[in-house]
């Protein structure tokens, strides 16, 4: 899929499941479980696509808000612990990338 392409539906489809679901990336991000270079861009491709669909707009669902903040917390806390050894996939750069992607989502 070419960046920038994934439908607002989609994205808020894999946002869901992420936050939700028994291995998403919420629960690998507190537990600081490994995760696919692939799954994360897929995330990151949600996040633009909800930053774009939130663009101007002068209502933000408070579910919505409450759970982009919480992802952006629990990277934030657990990145914090992660000086040794990082988990798999989740360099320096890309957990930088998720934090500020995740930081943007309502900024417009």
């Amino acid at each position: 899929m070419i960046p920038g392409t994934m439908k607002t539906e989609d994205a808020f489809t894999v946002f869901q499941h992420e936050y939700d679901a028994d291995d998403g990336l919420l629960m690998k991000f507190r537990m600081s479980d490994d995760v696919e270079t692939e799954r994360l861009e897929r995330f990151l491709e949600a996040l633009d696509a909800l930053a774009a669909h939130y663009e101007g707009q002068t209502h933000v669902e408070k579910h919505m808000a409450y759970r982009v903040m919480s992802f952006r917390d629990t990277l934030s806390a657990s990145a914090g612990h992660w000086k040794v050894s990082r988990p798999e996939g989740m360099s320096i750069q890309m957990t930088t990338k998720l934090i500020i992607a995740l930081s943007h989502v309502f900024a417009g």
